[in-house]
């Protein structure tokens, strides 16, 4: 039972991004086990709520699936020390927490930043050097290097979309350690829209909107944004980002954004923002085809010094077609298995493991969801996003809410915003009482199922 709450992490891993993995799961430990308490440790408060109200039941329905029976969890925050004056490299005292964001405010205006080490959230693993290029992703690829190479002139704005897992994020890291490489003392901030969003409101809260104004608009060379969505609907954010876009993009500085669609199909973004995140390129990553698949598992082999067949390459790359992630995890569940049970790898152990359990179909999204319900219940999609609360609107938004939870994994704040920006207390209350109504209307019930159905044949 050591072990159970890192299982279920390692499971819960391929389902989220890697900084919202990284920043909001990683740092919850496990104390100790008791029966089916599990008592968890947080590193502070803020963590410890954040992870409750966006993460625990995705944890806990993670726990049930794998021990088929339901636990339950306490959590303590258990601050950690801060590291002692005399020893140097703070950044490792709370490597999950404190690696986020260059922030230029922390230093002197104009001074370098830190020696020793690039801009604070960009990862190591994700530089140009180990990213694959193919022809689903040439384009984008090419582009960050050009805007890497000639910053705030070539493809200024870039803006990159497409699916999770395709290596949107190992591109936005890659501009950042080029750009660290050839000018160290550029000032480069690296972050998510939600922890811009974050700090915005920060900043409001504790009236220290000058300092936040200075970091982002003044004291930045490089805005490199990951996730841009999130920020449709929230309108002070929105109004907020589009000044520090004018700004920086006045100056000559670079600006890479992420996202997982085009701008256009960003519902609740302002058509101003929309117009200036269509100044520059905007380019796509799509999943890899089977020659690039085949040399992302031979790389990442190659890289954790595994002995990998061309035969054994071959047989994950046809088996999982998805994504990056999914293809990275393939591969460590196939050595793992061999590991334990001291057998060699061939094609025929490969099937073995992952025939069953790793499938071509792709990911069911919250627009397939909405799509769904609103031709079962014969309403208009924008209705299903309004703010109309007549049941024959209000039930089928509710039911759609719940599936976009249920299947998709998405987070109750991006279920929200997909939803016209609506609060993800509201989408927990939805998920609630679709969940205790379907116990007792037999015709609910009957609607949701047959709904899950028809979303499964189209994954």
């Amino acid at each position: 039972m050591a072990d159970i709450w890192s299982e279920a992490l390692h499971g819960l891993e391929p389902r989220l991004d890697r900084q919202t993995f990284d920043m909001w799961l990683r740092p919850i430990r496990l104390a100790s086990v008791d029966g089916d308490l599990l008592q968890l440790r947080a590193p502070n408060r803020f963590l410890k709520e954040w992870f409750e109200t966006h993460y625990l039941d995705l944890a806990l329905d993670e726990l049930e699936s794998r021990h088929e029976r339901k636990f339950k969890v306490a959590i303590e925050v258990v601050e950690e020390p801060p590291p002692a004056p005399e020893r140097a490299a703070p950044e490792l005292a709370r490597p999950h927490l404190e690696v986020v964001v260059d922030h230029p405010a922390t230093r002197p205006t104009g001074s370098p930043p830190r020696p020793g080490g690039p801009p604070r959230g960009l990862h190591p693993r994700y530089r140009f050097d180990s990213f694959i290029k193919g022809g689903c992703n040439e384009l984008a690829a090419s582009a960050a290097m050009a805007a890497a190479d000639e910053p705030g002139t070539r493809f200024n704005p870039l803006f990159i979309y497409g699916g999770v897992g395709l290596g949107k994020t190992h591109l936005l890291h890659g501009v950042g350690y080029e750009l660290y490489r050839k000018d160290p003392n550029l000032r480069i901030v690296y972050l998510s829209a939600e922890q811009f969003m974050n700090e915005f409101v920060t900043a409001v809260r504790n009236n220290e909107f000058d300092q936040f104004r200075a970091r982002y608009r003044r004291d930045c060379d490089c805005l490199l944004i990951d996730d841009i969505q999130f920020i449709s609907g929230r309108d002070r954010t929105m109004d907020e980002f589009f000044h520090v876009f004018n700004a920086l993009y006045e100056a000559g500085k670079q600006i890479v954004v992420t996202a997982d669609r085009v701008p256009a199909d960003m519902a609740g973004m302002e058509e101003r923002l929309t117009s200036r995140l269509n100044w520059g390129l905007v380019a796509d990553v799509q999943p890899p085809d089977l020659e690039t698949r085949i040399a992302i598992i031979q790389t990442k082999a190659a890289r954790d010094d595994l002995e990998l067949s061309p035969q054994v390459a071959l047989s994950i790359a046809e088996l999982v077609r998805s994504n990056v992630r999914e293809l990275e995890g393939a591969l460590l569940r196939v050595t793992a298995f061999a590991q334990l049970r001291g057998v060699e790898i061939d094609a025929e152990f490969v099937r073995s493991v992952l025939g069953k359990t790793v499938t071509d179909k792709p990911p069911i999204t919250i627009e397939a969801v909405q799509k769904a319900v609103a031709a079962y219940f014969s309403v208009k999609i924008s209705e299903l996003k309004g703010k109309r609360r007549h049941r024959g609107i209000s039930r089928p938004r509710m039911i759609a809410m719940y599936l976009c939870r249920q299947l998709t994994g998405s987070s109750f704040p991006e279920i929200g915003m997909r939803f016209g920006g609506k609060d993800h207390s509201t989408v927990i209350n939805a998920c609630k009482r679709i969940e205790a109504l379907a116990q007792a209307d037999e015709d609910l019930h009957a609607a949701v199922e047959s709904l899950r159905g028809q979303l499964g044949l189209l994954s």
